[in-house]
C-alpha cells in the first residue's frame, strides 16, 4: 500500500475503519466533498505530505514454534458429543457454545503451569497470496479477526476472503480447503474482506460447516470432505440479496460473521454500508436490516423479522413522517446467542440511518439498538427492549447477548446480559425480558439542531453499576498535573460537554464514550460454575460536531463525523483508557476491575510522572475464560501478545509475543491429543492472517 498505509488506522481513528477519522482521514473526505465525487485516486497524497517508504510485507514465518514432545491424536477427539458446548473438550460455535459464553471448562493450563505454555504450530492462511506483497487497496483485507471452531476432531476457520480452511489440531496442517471465489470479485462494502468466523451443524444427513460469505452467499460444506452440499440452496447455496421485501445490494451490504444456530435453524442477519445516507438518492433504496431464519439442511427461507416494522405491525407507530416505508439499516451484524431448550435466539440489533442525525425519522425507532428475543422456529418476537431511543450516537449493541444461568435470593434464574458501548450492562429474565433490576427512565438534553428530535428520555440501569466512564464532567479530567488539568480544560472551551446521551450540535458535543465504546464486538465472557461475567472496554471520547450542509444533494441538512479528542494523543478524560471488569452476576456487583495494559506512559506528556497502569488505548479485546484463567490478545506500542490473567484478581500472570496484530478476535481453547490448546488469531493490513495454537509440553 502506499504511503505507508499498512491497515485503516491511517485514516480512521482505529487499525478496524469505521465512521470516525483522524486528522488525515477529515481532510481527504473534506477534499472528496470539495471535488464532489463518490471515489478519488489516493496518487495525489504526494500534493498534501512527503511519501514515505511502502512497508514490505513480511515472509510467512513460523518463528518462535517450540519444540516440543511429540502427541499423537486421541481416539476420542473425534468421537466427542456434539451438543453444541464446550463440556466435551470442543468448540463447536463462535462462542464456544450457542450461549456466547467464551468459556471453556478446561483446567489442564493453570496459574502455576502457564509460564510453561509455548507455541505448538502457526498457521497462516492459504489465500494470503491475494495481497500480501502486492499493496493492492482493493484486496488488503480488514483485520484479521477470525475465531475457529473445534468439533469432530477437526479446527474450521474462515479467511476474509470467505474462504475456509479445516486443519488438523494438533499439528496445523491444512487437511482441506474451499474458496468460493469472493476473493475474485470486488471489495465488499463497510470493512471490506472481511471475517468473524462459522457455524457448525451435526445432522443424520451428515456434519456441515456454514458459511456466509461477505459478498452475500449461504453455503453447507461438508464437515468431512469441504464439498457444498448439493442439496442445500441451487447449487449448494442460497443467494441471501433476495428473499426481503427489496432487494439487498452488494454494494450497500455485507457478511462476514458467525452464523447462528438455534435447533435447525440458521439465522442470519447483515452489516449495512455506515454512510448509505451519504449517497445521492439515497432513500430510494436504503439497504434493509431484516434478520432471517434458513433451515439448515435444504437452505430454505422459513422466516423473516422485521428490523422495521412494517403498516399494521407491533412498533410502526415509533416511526414518524411514515419513515418506515422507506428507512433502513437497523440491522444486527454482530454475533447473536441462542437457548435451544426455549428456542429463543437473542439478537443485538443496531441503529437506524443516519447514525448521528435522525430529524428524517422522528419518534424511539423500533427495534433500532435494541435487545429483541425471536422464536427461532417461527420468526416471532417473543420479548424486546430497547436499550437507546431515538439513537443518534450509533449506541448500536455490539455483541452476541449471554445467554446466563444464576442464582438470586436462593432461587435460579434463567438470564440474559447484554454489554453495550454506553457501559451499561443490562440483564434480563431471557423468558419474559423483565429487567432483573429497574431500568429508569431518565430525562436527558434536547438536541439543538434544527429538525432534529431527540429522545426525551433513555433507559438507565439502576444496577450493575456501569463499567466505563459515561458522559463528561469536571471532576472526569485527566489531572496528572495542574498544567495538564488547565490544558484539557481550555480544549474543552466551546463545546459542550455534560452527561450521557449529549446530542451532537454544531459547536460540537463531547460523546463519552463514542459509538467505538464502551464494550464493543469483542462483548463479554461468562463463567457458568462461578457466575462470573468479564467485559472489556475502551474509553475514547468523540467530539460529534454538526456542519450545516444547506444545499445537501441527499437530503441531510448537517454532515456530522465523529473525530477524535486528546491532548497530542493523551486522553483528556481520567484513565483507565482500556479495562477489564468482573462482575457477580447473582448480585450484580463488580467483583474487581483492571487496567488493560501500560498505556502511553513514554508519552511526552506522561514520560516523568510515576503513573499506574493506564490502559493500552482502543483496547476492548474479546475474552476466553477457561477453568482457571482469562485469556486475551493484547496490542500496544510494544507489539501484540497473547496474555494470561488470574480470573479472581484481573492480574497479569503471563504473556507471550505475537507475530502480527491482534484485532479484538476472541481466543479459543479445546482439547486434541489430551493436551489443552488455546489458539488465537492476527494479522492487520499487509500482515499474513495468522493462526498461533500454544499448549504445554
Amino acid at each position: 500500500m502506499d504511503y505507508g498505509a499498512t491497515d485503516c488506522s491511517f485514516c480512521h481513528l482505529t487499525p478496524q475503519g469505521g465512521e470516525a477519522h483522524n486528522e488525515r482521514g477529515l481532510w481527504l473526505v473534506a477534499e472528496r466533498e470539495r471535488r464532489g465525487v463518490e471515489k478519488v485516486e489516493v496518487t495525489w497524497l504526494a500534493a498534501r505530505e512527503t511519501r514515505v517508504a511502502r512497508t514490505e510485507a513480511r515472509e510467512p514465518t513460523t518463528v518462535g514454534v517450540a519444540v516440543l514432545p511429540e502427541i499423537k491424536p486421541s481416539p476420542a477427539d473425534g468421537k466427542r458429543p456434539v451438543d453444541y458446548t464446550t463440556a466435551h473438550g470442543d468448540w463447536p460455535a463462535y462462542g464456544g457454545g450457542l450461549r456466547a459464553q467464551k468459556y471453556s471448562p478446561l483446567d489442564q493450563v493453570s496459574r502455576d503451569n502457564v509460564d510453561d505454555l509455548a507455541i505448538a504450530w502457526v498457521w497462516e492462511a492459504f489465500d494470503n497470496d491475494r495481497y500480501t506483497g502486492l499493496f493492492n487497496r482493493r484486496k488488503t483485507p480488514d483485520g484479521f479477526k477470525a475465531t475457529p471452531l473445534m468439533v469432530g476432531g477437526r479446527l474450521f476457520v474462515r479467511t476474509a476472503f470467505s474462504a475456509v480452511a479445516a486443519l488438523d489440531p494438533i499439528t496445523g496442517e491444512t487437511l482441506w480447503t474451499y474458496d468460493p471465489g469472493t476473493g475474485d470479485g470486488p471489495r465488499p462494502p463497510v470493512f471490506g474482506f472481511s471475517t468473524r468466523g462459522l457455524a457448525y451443524h451435526r445432522g443424520d444427513d451428515g456434519d456441515r460447516v456454514l458459511l456466509v460469505t461477505s459478498d452475500g452467499w449461504l453455503i453447507a460444506l461438508s464437515a468431512e470432505t469441504g464439498e457444498p452440499f448439493p442439496g442445500f440452496g441451487e447449487g449448494g447455496r442460497v443467494d441471501l440479496t433476495m428473499g426481503l421485501r427489496r432487494p439487498l445490494s452488494r454494494r450497500a451490504n455485507t457478511w462476514n460473521y458467525a452464523p447462528a444456530l438455534c435447533g435447525d435453524i440458521v439465522v442470519l442477519g447483515n452489516q449495512t454500508h455506515d454512510g448509505s445516507h451519504m449517497l445521492r438518492n439515497w432513500r430510494d433504496n436504503v439497504p434493509l436490516g431484516d434478520v432471517r431464519g434458513f433451515d439448515v439442511r435444504t437452505g430454505r427461507q422459513v422466516w423473516v423479522f422485521k428490523t422495521i416494522p412494517q403498516a399494521g405491525e407491533f412498533g410502526n407507530d415509533t416511526w414518524g413522517e411514515e419513515s418506515w416505508k422507506w428507512m433502513g439499516n437497523t440491522n444486527v451484524w454482530s454475533m447473536m446467542s441462542c437457548d435451544a431448550e426455549l428456542g429463543i435466539v437473542y439478537l443485538p440489533v443496531t441503529a437506524p440511518s443516519s447514525h448521528f442525525y435522525g430529524g428524517l425519522r422522528p419518534g424511539d425507532n423500533l427495534f433500532g439498538t435494541s435487545v429483541v428475543a425471536l422464536d427461532a422456529r417461527t420468526g416471532e418476537r417473543k420479548w424486546h427492549f430497547q436499550t437507546v431511543h431515538h439513537d443518534i450516537w450509533d449506541y448500536d449493541l455490539p455483541a452476541a447477548p449471554v445467554v446466563a444461568d444464576i442464582v438470586m435470593d436462593g432461587k435460579p434464574v434463567k438470564a440474559v446480559a447484554q454489554v453495550s458501548k454506553v457501559g451499561f450492562l443490562y440483564v434480563f429474565d431471557r423468558v419474559t425480558g423483565e429487567p432483573l433490576w429497574p431500568i429508569e427512565e431518565r430525562p436527558v438534553p434536547k438536541s439543538t439542531l434544527e429538525g432534529e428530535q431527540a429522545a426525551a428520555t433513555q433507559p438507565f440501569p439502576t444496577w450493575p453499576p456501569p463499567f466505563e466512564m459515561q458522559g463528561l464532567e469536571e471532576d472526569d479530567l485527566i489531572d496528572f498535573t495542574p498544567e495538564l488539568r488547565s490544558r484539557a480544560q481550555k480544549e474543552l472551551e466551546g463545546i459542550r460537554t455534560g452527561g450521557l446521551f449529549l446530542p451532537p450540535s454544531t459547536e460540537g458535543s463531547l460523546a463519552v464514550p463514542g459509538w467505538g465504546g464502551g464494550a464493543n464486538w469483542g462483548g463479554a465472557a461468562f463463567d457458568p460454575e462461578a457466575r462470573m461475567l468479564y467485559v472489556a472496554s475502551r474509553r475514547e471520547p468523540l467530539l460529534m460536531t454538526a456542519r450545516p450542509m444547506p444545499n445537501s444533494r441527499n437530503g441531510q441538512p448537517y454532515r456530522i463525523r465523529p473525530t477524535g479528542f486528546d491532548l497530542d494523543g493523551v486522553p483528556v478524560v481520567k484513565p483507565p483508557w482500556s479495562s477489564i471488569t468482573a462482575y457477580r452476576l447473582d448480585t450484580g456487583q463488580v467483583a474487581w476491575k483492571v487496567a488493560n495494559g501500560r498505556g502511553p506512559k513514554e508519552h511526552p506528556l506522561l514520560k516523568d510522572l510515576d503513573l499506574p497502569d493506564l490502559g493500552d488505548r482502543w483496547n476492548a479485546p474479546g475474552l476466553l475464560v477457561t477453568r482457571h484463567l482469562i485469556f486475551h490478545g493484547h496490542r500496544s506500542d510494544g507489539g501484540t501478545t497473547l496474555r494470561a490473567l488470574d480470573k479472581t484478581t484481573g492480574a497479569l500472570v503471563w504473556e507471550h509475543p505475537l507475530e502480527g496484530t491482534h484485532q479484538d478476535a476472541p481466543p479459543m481453547a479445546y482439547m486434541a491429543g489430551s493436551k489443552q490448546f488455546v489458539v488465537i488469531a492476527t494479522g492487520a493490513g499487509v500482515q499474513p492472517a495468522r493462526l498461533t495454537a500454544f499448549r504445554l509440553p
